[in-house]
């Protein structure tokens, strides 16, 4: 008897947990596609910082560089990964439950007296519920990764534009030290001039000036370099002031305007609302699905002993009855909290698809903007190039043939090699700011 009782238990047990494993079937699909492709610089977030080394050769090690020390990208990495975490600590069906009871007083029965029960139940919520949780907690996640992207493109938006001005930097201070030389050659011959009474005094003084500001200009650039540095070191995360020979001479290439479709619909600002929109719309099937009642099932196993009459054991008694039962949890109550759960997912569907809309427009206008501001200073870059810049150095050898057969005076010869230093001064802004519409556009892109 006692072993029959052992192999019924068994078979009980293994019934269980063939019967979770068949009911997790229907759920399994819903953890499919939880998380995006991992990507090369997303690996390095999981990795210890690398060291800042004393010199960067390229843009793209920068790039590479900022991105694996920044603590903002690491940071949201970390709550991405946990978001995935929570998505999978979903479980498919709650925990069965396990029983075990004992009649005080023994329940005298055909069979002979039962004095203890076995029982095993499981509840078996509607599939949908599960499904909607799992769609939510995906959603989120989702969400995390595309703040991580955004972030990503932040930062590299950034960094183009440092490496841009340091590039404008280093130009400008070419151009204004040969200009300098011009001026303080010049003034060095105005100054004999001047001591022979060939040229005012006013003319020697306006050269001066010249000198003293162009000095100025480049002391300017060079505190202004050093401000750039910082901000540099705040990008990577670096306590040490970053030395001055950390970027190399730096060359940039400008391209011009090509003819594209404007923002992509996969911009990581407009997925991650769009993810928030799906989100509540699993949120809204969780509220629904609250109605529906949830299935609950039992196997209850009896421990009967023999029956005894008269001192003599009654044949064939003494079996242990298997009762299976099933029932439903009928949600009665509640239901005006319910129906105020369904109508809070429903308003923020709605706030997510409003939010949704106004970050397409707000990437529409500001990628207009880029666009128009990027084709103002194309265009003046091919002003400079293609006219002004060729007509001056003109000027400059008429003026340097005139000065030779000694038709024209020095001052007059270097204020046109300085006019023309003057206009590549302007290419180089213009260069810049087209520089920096071109790294908006492609942070826009969400290239």
């Amino acid at each position: 008897m006692l072993q029959n009782k052992k192999v019924l238990i068994g078979i009980l047990w293994r019934m269980s947990i063939l019967f979770q494993i068949l009911l997790s079937f229907p759920l399994s699909g819903a953890e499919k596609d939880a998380s995006p492709t991992m990507e090369s610089w997303m690996e390095q977030l999981n990795q210890k910082p690398m060291e800042v080394p004393s010199h960067i050769g390229t843009l793209d090690e920068l790039q590479v560089l900022a991105a694996q020390r920044n603590a903002d990208l690491r940071a949201q990495y970390a709550d991405w990964q946990g978001n995935l975490e929570k998505t999978r600590s979903i479980p498919g069906l709650p925990d069965p439950t396990l029983g075990l009871g004992y009649y005080l007083e023994p329940i005298e029965t055909a069979q002979g007296p039962q004095s203890a029960k076995l029982s095993l139940g499981q509840t078996i919520p509607w599939f949908s519920k599960i499904r909607s949780d799992r769609k939510g907690s995906h959603f989120h996640a989702i969400q995390s990764f595309e703040m991580l992207q955004t972030l990503r493109l932040s930062l590299e938006r950034n960094i183009d534009k440092l490496w841009a001005e340091a590039w404008q930097i280093q130009s400008l201070t070419s151009i204004i030290e040969a200009k300098l030389t011009l001026s303080k050659d010049l003034e060095k011959v105005l100054q004999i001039q001047y001591q022979s009474a060939a040229i005012s005094h006013k003319k020697l003084f306006e050269v001066q000036i010249q000198s003293l500001q162009l000095e100025n200009k480049l002391q300017d650039l060079q505190s202004r370099y050093q401000r750039l540095m910082v901000h540099l070191g705040d990008f990577l995360e670096d306590n040490a002031a970053l030395p001055e020979d950390f970027l190399p001479a730096i060359s940039l290439t400008i391209q011009d305007l090509e003819t594209d479709s404007g923002v992509s619909p996969n911009h990581p600002r407009l997925t991650r609302f769009e993810a928030s929109k799906n989100e509540a719309g699993a949120d809204i099937e969780s509220a629904q699905a609250a109605f529906i009642p949830d299935i609950k099932i039992g196997l209850d196993y009896i421990f009967t002993d023999q029956r005894v009459v008269n001192g003599v054991i009654v044949e064939d008694s003494g079996k242990d009855p298997l009762i299976v039962s099933a029932g439903l949890a009928l949600p009665l109550w509640n239901w005006k909290s319910k129906r105020s759960a369904v109508r809070s997912s429903e308003w923020k569907f709605k706030k997510a698809q409003a939010l949704h809309d106004a970050e397409m427009n707000r990437l529409s206008q500001e990628y207009e903007i880029a666009q128009s501001m990027l084709a103002e200073q194309l265009r003046n870059i091919h002003l400079y190039e293609d006219q002004l810049i060729p007509k001056a150095q003109e000027i400059e050898s008429v003026m340097q043939q005139e000065y030779i057969s000694q038709s024209s005076d020095v001052f007059s010869y270097t204020m046109a090699k300085q006019q023309v230093l003057d206009l590549k001064l302007a290419l180089v802004n213009a260069k810049y700011f087209a520089q920096l519409q071109m790294a908006e556009l492609r942070y826009l892109k969400g290239n």
